[in-house]
């Protein structure tokens, strides 16, 4: 191969590749356009003490609960929820902790990625001992070409660049000074599997659809929306967004399987805006197990420099 369309493979497949650890990390904190609540209408309220919803009052008047939300940052707001909302997020409330268990998961995923001008395909290899170790082994060419290796422990990343023969040691700390958004092992462990990034916050709206219900959280300047198909209780979308103008996302789940009596996703669309830049990656999984013995090898081969 000539030198120059090397050295531009090289680059472009590595770019691909940090963009994946920063849709990775961006999806935590994302996902978008919750819908406008109505303006809170005055009336006679008391409060009451409600954790599983935050700071509710309730109308005495009228049966309506009224959530306040705000944060350190903005002031407090009022969203008026009637007893048919409420209703949807006590139906919704159990699935957000409705969380794929397990102890070992593996999975085999096209990826197919686009932002800044480019696009590249991909295949990565994941391999989870849950909350300890997430493995992924990247290639390109349907398999031809080895672009890297990635060893994530919860509190460092080891990479092998095979394109550029360099490894790399970083704590998750430096990992996050050179991204947009923080990277931490729950969210990528939670985005591969396909469980909720974030199930935490204050419910500030619902909505059933028909054939889909769906609910607000705020925590923080954190906006959340997750829709959930009321046939099989599956997550179909997670919306999110940070602030006014602030990044948002969006990552849309679907072709839901059967996988070791686990429902699982195996195909996840994540798109991504970020200060007017678009980020887009599909993974497609054809292989995905369950709590069976693995193993997570990595070695750094002779010759490599360690960074």
């Amino acid at each position: 191969m000539h030198r120059s369309i090397k050295k531009y493979k090289t680059a472009s497949y590595m770019t691909s590749l940090r963009s994946v650890f920063y849709i990775l990390g961006v999806a935590t904190i994302l996902l978008a356009s919750c819908k406008a609540g109505k303006q809170p209408v005055r009336r006679k309220t008391k409060m009451i003490d409600n954790k599983s919803y935050g700071v509710i009052t309730v109308d005495t008047m009228g049966g309506k609960a009224t959530v306040v939300t705000g944060s350190t940052t903005k002031p407090a707001t009022t969203t008026t929820l009637n007893n048919d909302k409420l209703a949807v997020i006590d139906k919704i409330k159990p699935l957000l902790k409705n969380q794929i268990q397990f102890s070992t998961f593996s999975g085999k995923a096209k990826m197919h990625y686009q932002a800044q001008g480019q696009k590249n395909e991909f295949t990565a290899n994941f391999r989870i001992k849950k909350d300890q170790v997430i493995w992924v082994a990247v290639q390109a060419l349907g398999g031809l070409v080895n672009v890297a290796r990635v060893y994530v422990r919860p509190d460092s990343v080891f990479l092998i660049n095979y394109l550029e023969r360099d490894a790399y040691k970083m704590p998750i700390a430096d990992i996050n000074k050179l991204l947009p958004v923080p990277v931490d092992f729950a969210t990528m462990q939670n985005l591969i599997v396909g469980n909720a990034i974030d199930e935490k916050g204050t419910p500030t709206d619902a909505t059933d659809f028909g054939g889909t219900m769906s609910i607000q959280l705020e925590d923080g300047g954190l906006t959340q929306q997750i829709t959930y198909n009321k046939a099989d209780n599956t997550m179909r979308t997670m919306q999110m967004h940070t602030g006014d103008n602030g990044a948002q996302g969006m990552i849309q789940y679907g072709n839901y399987e059967d996988a070791n009596g686990r429902k699982f996703s195996t195909s996840r669309v994540i798109n991504i805006n970020n200060n007017g830049e678009q980020y887009y990656l599909d993974m497609n999984f054809n292989s995905v197990d369950f709590d069976k013995q693995q193993d997570y090898p990595f070695s750094i081969p002779k010759g490599y420099s360690l960074k």
